[in-house]
């Protein structure tokens, strides 16, 4: 990969990451927030049970879109990682290059399209004992 091409990807990732971080710091505040709000109501339930209900659900949503973008800045550091490594742009299932068109559109990608079925079909099956 030449030199030029790679500080693209290398600005491209750290510009996502930067972007991840910021929306975690933000939903952290709307964690924070919500625990005043409890704080204020001394740790016990409000007096109405829709209130509860939506602090609850919101929570739920905050640290799924949580978890969602601490895989995406997972990531973001993964590829950052291979690039320094030199490793950028192989599948790390198979070792055969990754479609450019494929890292252009999604430059975190770790495995070849291939790769990535199998691989997701993997996670998908149950786990037998």
């Amino acid at each position: 990969m030449d030199k030029r091409r790679e500080a693209k990807i290398r600005t491209a990732l750290i510009e996502r990451r930067e972007h991840i971080q910021g929306e975690l710091d933000r939903l952290q505040e709307e964690i924070r927030a919500l625990g005043v709000a409890q704080g204020i109501e001394h740790g016990a339930l409000s007096n109405h049970m829709a209130d509860d209900g939506s602090n609850v659900w919101e929570q739920e949503r905050i640290l799924t879109m949580s978890n969602d973008l601490q895989d995406m800045l997972n990531q973001a550091h993964g590829a950052l990682e291979r690039l320094d490594h030199g490793t950028y742009g192989d599948c790390e299932r198979c070792g055969r290059p990754v479609n450019p068109e494929r890292l252009e559109a999604f430059p975190w990608v770790r495995y070849c399209i291939e790769c990535q079925t199998i691989v997701e079909r993997e996670q998908n099956m149950p786990v037998r004992q």
